[in-house]
């Protein structure tokens, strides 16, 4: 189960129990049930984190295929999958302004 951390109140979200969620050009929005304020993910680190999956996917496919050699495509995969945890527990939520 996932559960992120309210930046304005502090209150643990689980993402099944939220008060509602949505996604907004891309970017999931989750709204706290204790102070009903929306958050969302920092633009940048979105780009980031998409960029880290693609990377982990290209690498995977190239490892199971063998392309560039027996090292880069897992090596590939492993870093992309490296950023993107990295982004995803690095960089926190910010609150939404309308």
């Amino acid at each position: 189960m996932k559960v992120l951390q309210c930046p304005a109140c502090g209150h643990r979200v689980n993402i099944k129990q939220a008060a509602a969620t949505k996604k907004v050009n891309g970017i999931f929005m989750l709204q706290c049930a204790n102070c009903q304020q929306w958050s969302h993910e920092n633009q940048k680190a979105a780009a980031l984190k998409n960029l880290g999956l693609f990377m982990l996917l290209v690498g995977s496919v190239m490892g199971y295929f063998q392309l560039g050699g027996i090292v880069t495509g897992p090596m590939l995969a492993f870093i992309g999958g490296l950023i993107a945890v990295a982004t995803q527990h690095a960089i926190p939520r910010t609150l939404h302004t309308p």
